[in-house]
């Protein structure tokens, strides 16, 4: 039996040396209602030791440069990785 990663846990370690990512983002403060956001997808190399949470960084980081928000009102409304 193949035991699928916990890719929710931003702690879990990335073994594939490939990932392909789909995000939704949006920038923050969220309000009540509906907030306008994007649906993005781009694989990620994987870097020695690197972490969910690592992944997830680089996606909020290319968002953030891509459409000028202030990394810090990056919000990650959900996400899926595919190893490649």
């Amino acid at each position: 039996m193949m035991i699928m990663a916990d890719y929710g846990n931003r702690n879990t370690r990335l073994t594939a040396s490939q990932y392909a990512w789909s995000a939704t983002l949006t920038r923050g403060p969220l309000r009540h209602g509906s907030n306008p956001s994007h649906d993005c997808s781009g694989s990620y190399d994987t870097q020695p030791n690197a972490t969910v949470g690592d992944l997830l960084d680089a996606i909020a980081t290319w968002y953030a440069k891509t459409y000028g928000v202030p990394l810090n009102d990056v919000v990650l409304v959900g996400y899926s990785l595919r190893e490649k």
